[in-house]
């Protein structure tokens, strides 16, 4: 398990990496507003993941489970139906979102997603890590030719840039690592909405999480200043970069948990990990609190008032990875529980913010996420531990 964590985590590294330096020439070029409206507008995008991420989260689990022989790409159809919705959605609250903007961010993360799924189910991470660094370094290339020889600050010409470029680029990788024997693409209505209805609640839960940082910036932006919202987006940048492990780590564990329910083998796992993992997240921790006070009192000094909010966020990431390796509800299908932890944490999220966001500012913002990953986090961790502890048969 560790050495394919190792794997994912090299490449992530590197994609991070890439990543902060493309915001750190975005920082340079753009105002502190323009910014905070740059970090929006790529928020809302985001949000494209709602109507794919659910799907393929489900239908991982259903693979493993069941050992599909085939990765079918057809369950992409209902994704690509619910797009228009989704565009109208999105231009409710930005109105000036272009369609090509839309069109080609929403192709790019399409095609990066469900690649990175079938790579994930063959367990090629070396391949699944590629997809990520291309896709990066497209961004970035462009980032830096755009600023430097296209000579122009507008945040929306960029991203469309951008995107024209990683598309083109997710395209090629997908020619390349797919394998025509191990793929199909069949449109069954009747097994989608089979698989749909049995995962519902993974799948209701999965669309929640992407909109917690949303609702924060949605709040910061209506109720403080175009200022707050680049200062609150310079945090979320951060602790954005504090979770740098997660994804290696939940990518693997996905798997790793599923094998580990089949085998009922849940509490000696706790056993051989408490320790290691409290250890492993303390350590994060206290390099993220070092890297957000560097940055901050020595190099971005116009984000100098971030510096609490962040530590607020990055309290929430030290939660996460305390409790991601003991979340097991999604292993043994418990989604009911997922999704009654994100209704109550995107409730308290949003009644947080719209009470007391207007009187106390961004700490407000920065508490709510944290009481969000508090929830949904560490619920999960001790739900499972409860709910499997005395099984005999976890399964």
């Amino acid at each position: 398990m560790f050495k394919n964590i190792a794997k994912i985590f090299t490449s992530h590294i590197i994609v991070k990496t890439i990543g902060l330096a493309n915001i750190a020439f975005v920082l340079f070029f753009l105002s502190v507003k323009d910014f905070g409206e740059y970090s929006y507008l790529f928020l809302l995008l985001n949000l494209v993941a709602v109507i794919i991420d659910p799907l393929l989260s489900a239908y991982l689990v259903d693979s493993k489970t069941f050992n599909y022989r085939k990765y079918n790409f057809g369950i992409l159809i209902i994704s690509l139906i619910l797009t228009p919705f989704f565009y109208l959605f999105i231009n409710f609250f930005y109105n000036k979102l272009s369609i090509t903007l839309f069109i080609l961010f929403s192709a790019t993360y399409f095609i990066s997603a469900i690649l990175k799924s079938y790579l994930n189910i063959k367990e090629r991470y070396y391949n699944y890590g590629i997809v990520d660094v291309v896709r990066q370094l497209s961004i970035f290339c462009t980032t830096i030719f755009f600023f430097y020889f296209l000579n122009s600050n507008s945040y929306i010409k960029l991203l469309e840039f951008n995107y024209l470029v990683s598309f083109i680029g997710m395209i090629f990788i997908a020619i390349i690592f797919l394998k025509k024997e191990e793929i199909e693409f069949k449109i069954n209505f009747s097994r989608l909405k089979k698989q749909t209805f049995q995962s519902k609640f993974l799948i209701f839960y999965t669309a929640l999480i992407p909109f917690i940082s949303f609702i924060d910036s949605y709040f910061v932006d209506a109720y403080l200043t175009k200022e707050d919202l680049g200062i609150y987006s310079f945090s979320l940048k951060v602790y954005n970069i504090s979770l740098m492990l997660v994804v290696p780590i939940f990518t693997v564990l996905n798997i790793k948990q599923i094998e580990i329910a089949k085998e009922g083998n849940y509490m000696l796992f706790v056993k051989k990990s408490f320790k290691k993992v409290i250890f492993f997240s303390s350590m994060i921790f206290l390099v993220t609190l070092l890297f957000n006070w560097l940055i901050t009192n020595y190099i971005y000094l116009e984000y100098k008032s971030s510096f609490w909010n962040t530590n607020i966020l990055m309290f929430g990431s030290f939660i996460t990875y305390i409790t991601l390796p003991f979340s097991f509800l999604i292993a043994y299908r418990k989604y009911k529980y997922l999704f009654a932890l994100g209704i109550m944490a995107v409730s308290f999220n949003i009644l947080i913010n719209y009470f007391f966001i207007e009187k106390y500012g961004m700490l407000v913002a920065s508490f709510s996420t944290f009481l969000c990953q508090l929830i949904i986090n560490l619920g999960a961790a001790i739900i499972s531990f409860f709910l499997l502890k005395n099984s005999k048969n976890e399964n």
